[in-house]
């Protein structure tokens, strides 16, 4: 772990276009802020700007990094932020990989733009990528990184899921008339 070359943690969107098709190893940090009126799980502490939220491998950055980037039904990450977010509830597909709505997909990227930040290296023994992230996951305990756990199982209650929801939504709306 120790020889990795990190890139410098730059907004998600703009380091994961920067992302090379190629093997790597990659971290996903909060460079902004929760809402604050959510309601935390049990099991998560409530997290703070610059805290490791997620550990990644990919075999193809560049690939992976699309489905962060726009497909919840691809991403475990997405589904994990959504359900935080209060978004799980607008769901819908009866697949193992749910989907939010179109709109409920543009609130959760646009907070991910806004709020996340990614650093990458690259791995050029694409075998010891498993072997990496554990290495990082066992040290780190990044706390999206949800081993056996669906992202359903991070709940938010009823009520600040709603209101979660509806500031998320609101702050996309015009004030006034």
């Amino acid at each position: 772990m120790k020889d990795l070359k990190w890139t410098t943690t730059t907004p998600a969107k703009t380091a994961w276009q920067a992302m090379p098709f190629a093997p790597g190893i990659y971290k996903c940090f909060l460079t902004g802020g929760l809402p604050k009126d959510v309601q935390w799980p049990a099991e998560l502490k409530p997290l703070k700007r610059g805290d490791l939220l997620y550990v990644g491998k990919a075999t193809n950055l560049r690939s992976r990094a699309r489905h962060h980037d726009v497909q919840t039904s691809k991403s475990t990450f997405r589904r994990s932020l959504a359900a935080l977010l209060g978004l799980q509830a607008q769901w819908h597909g009866r697949s193992a990989h749910p989907r939010l709505t179109d709109t409920d997909e543009e609130l959760l990227s646009a907070w991910m733009v806004s709020n996340l930040g990614t650093s990458f290296a690259l791995v050029s023994e694409p075998e010891q990528l498993a072997e990496l992230e554990d290495a990082m996951r066992a040290e780190l305990l990044p706390p999206f990184n949800r081993d056996g756990l669906t992202p359903e199982q991070i709940h938010v209650s009823a009520l600040a899921a709603a209101a979660q929801r509806n500031a998320l939504r609101d702050k996309g709306k015009p004030t006034g008339d």
